[in-house]
């Protein structure tokens, strides 16, 4: 099975445009490389029914694909939504699929959370595709935290540790008394 990542920030990215598309279906091209979705570029659906169909205009697809070839990608696929239903590639979705070298990628919204399937249509055969996330981490130029959540813990960390020291001082045993010498 081919295995393809995406990055979390792309995948929101897709299903938040779904999700402002509603009752609409998104649709929008993926670039990225051989094994990876780095990009989406949303555009505008300009199908004669937008809630059951999806059809890309072609001049923002132009600009797209530019774009894509400007930032050193490849155009790797499309996506689009459907509001009711599962992320299956739809009979006119496998029928309309214009170059089975493309990746499809479908997002559904019929559940409370959007998911998010990885399709590839060749002529009949729909092959599903494994999408792993990828999460990222913050640069190492900035903080994970910032000075004031520092200075918070940094401040909290010094308050509990005065805490536990006066509660052993009050839990200590009285010091026995020393009677001077006889």
């Amino acid at each position: 099975m081919m295995i393809f990542t995406i990055s979390y920030p792309v995948a929101r990215q897709i299903a938040d445009h779904a999700a402002k598309q509603h009752p609409c279906e998104a649709c929008g091209l993926l670039a990225g490389t051989r094994d990876r979705i780095a990009a989406a570029h949303p555009l505008r659906n300009v199908a004669d029914m937008p809630q059951t169909r999806f059809q890309i205009d072609p001049r923002e697809q132009l600009q797209s694909l530019k774009a894509i070839d400007a930032a050193q990608l490849d155009w790797i696929g499309t996506y689009h939504s459907h509001p009711r239903s599962a992320p299956i590639p739809s009979q006119s979705d496998i029928r309309e699929c214009a170059d089975s070298g493309l990746l499809q990628l479908i997002v559904s919204l019929e559940s409370r959370r959007p998911q998010l399937k990885l399709w590839r249509v060749d002529r009949d055969f729909v092959v599903p595709i494994e999408l792993v996330y990828e999460t990222e981490d913050p640069p190492a130029s900035e903080p994970a935290l910032s000075p004031t959540q520092q200075a918070a813990i940094l401040i909290v960390a010094v308050a509990a540790v005065l805490i536990l020291l006066l509660i052993s001082f009050t839990l200590l045993p009285p010091a026995p008394e020393i009677r001077p010498g006889r």
